[in-house]
């Protein structure tokens, strides 16, 4: 009933604003019938005014705005004031998109959310073309091809930031701290294969890297973690990366969380109405690892989504530890929905819950020990730790924080050893 009425609000809007300045409230009623009843008058009334402003807008902005222009752009304000990941696609967007025509063979190799209404970089994939220009997570995009960055939705942004092999992106950036703005520009190439990559580091402790999530990682997880419980001497513990990994579904997320949990519930999402908890567990048979191993898993400010629930739920139900600094805390399960035009809203329906209960959207989980560095000595502790992120860093075996988590799985126990792990030496 509601994409009827938006249906019908569309059609309509613009006949009856040009009918007069202040459209009456029984105008206003007349174009959505399908109100429920008992909506309050604070309702109309936002709608009339929503009416009026348009009406002004249509009548005497310096240049000409048909109705569809208006109306696509409010939809997208309002979607873009929602989470990062909701937005409005136009009729030509939506059919794009089902039909894959969106789906291009290059990219940049970045994730991106319009956060505080900036184009904000939240992680840029291991070995990418964005982390060879020297994209990094944090910074801001502000202009692409020499035109300012407005009104974008997420979505939108993203696709700018695919094409064809061999295109480039040129990119005014602002990296967080700086004073001013640097030009970057990115050539668009298709990604590596591999999402999983793993080796040894330490007394036989297995380091495993997912860089992000897509159909492949349940498989690719598998494999790896088969291989690692045939080594001798056995590998003695786990040390799973999720730092920098903000991309990939929930479905993505539980086929891989499976592979190490099972049949146990890995993640919940919940929507505003009652009765609407969805929860989801792995699959027993999906299990590589008949005993679990001692696991230590490494997050940061890019951890995001699909790694966020994995993360959570290797903590919940895998005993594992979490090291490193807060999480994103995005994480929602997204649905598109069709309006009566041909348009849509890609908007975050339920959010996410731990198995232990714990929200993630919004909050992030915060990890059991702090990753330090040698940056970290004498800084103010209420700033928190640097992230130490895979891109153009350190290998695992020079890692601040892979080497922490060694001597953390070393010591057996989380107490007062693990947090004396993290304090610098002096």
């Amino acid at each position: 009933m509601k994409n009827l009425c938006l249906g019908k609000w569309r059609a309509g809007w613009g006949r009856l604003a040009r009918q007069t300045l202040i459209i009456p409230l029984l105008l206003v009623l007349a174009v959505f019938p399908g109100l429920p009843a008992d909506t309050p008058a604070s309702g109309y009334e936002s709608l009339r005014l929503f009416t009026e402003a348009l009406y002004e807008i249509s009548q005497k902005y310096v240049y000409p705005k048909n109705d569809e222009e208006l109306l696509n752009g409010s939809l997208r304000g309002i979607m873009n004031s929602l989470d990062p990941d909701s937005s409005f696609l136009s009729a030509k967007e939506y059919q794009q998109l089902s039909q894959g025509q969106n789906e291009k063979s290059a990219e940049a190799g970045v994730e991106l959310i319009i956060k505080d209404n900036l184009l904000t970089v939240v992680s840029v994939l291991d070995g990418g073309p964005a982390a060879a220009a020297g994209l990094k997570p944090g910074d801001h995009v502000i202009k692409i091809d020499g035109q300012l960055i407005r009104n974008l939705t997420t979505q939108e942004a993203v696709q700018k930031f695919r094409g064809a092999p061999g295109a480039s992106l040129k990119l005014q950036v602002m990296h967080n701290g700086a004073l001013k703005p640097m030009d970057i520009t990115v050539t668009l190439q298709p990604l590596a294969p591999g999402t999983v990559t793993s080796q040894l580091v330490g007394d036989s402790f297995a380091y495993v890297r997912l860089r992000y999530f897509n159909d492949d990682t349940p498989r690719e997880l598998d494999k790896t973690l088969k291989s690692l419980e045939k080594h001798s001497p056995p590998v003695r513990g786990l040390i799973v990366d999720l730092r920098n990994n903000a991309r990939g579904s929930m479905e993505q997320a539980v086929r891989s969380a499976s592979v190490l949990l099972g049949g146990k519930e890995i993640v919940s999402a919940k929507g505003r109405t009652a009765g609407s908890q969805e929860t989801f567990r792995g699959k027993e048979r999906d299990l590589a690892i008949k005993i679990p191993l001692p696991t230590v898993v490494l997050v940061d400010h890019g951890t995001a989504r699909a790694a966020e629930i994995m993360a959570a739920a290797l903590r919940d139900q895998y005993q594992a530890t979490l090291l490193g600094v807060k999480t994103l805390g995005l994480c929602g399960l997204t649905k598109i929905l069709p309006l009566q035009d041909g348009s849509a809203l890609v908007m975050t329906v339920s959010q996410c819950y731990t198995p232990s209960g714990q929200k993630i959207q919004g909050k992030g989980l915060e990890p059991e020990v702090q990753g330090q560095t040698p940056k970290d000595k004498g800084k103010d502790k209420d700033k928190g730790p640097a992230a130490v992120t895979p891109p153009k860093g350190p290998t695992p075996e020079q890692d601040p924080w892979v080497l922490q988590a060694v001597e953390l799985l070393k010591s057996g126990k989380k107490g007062q050893i693990a947090r004396k792990a993290t304090e610098p030496k002096l």
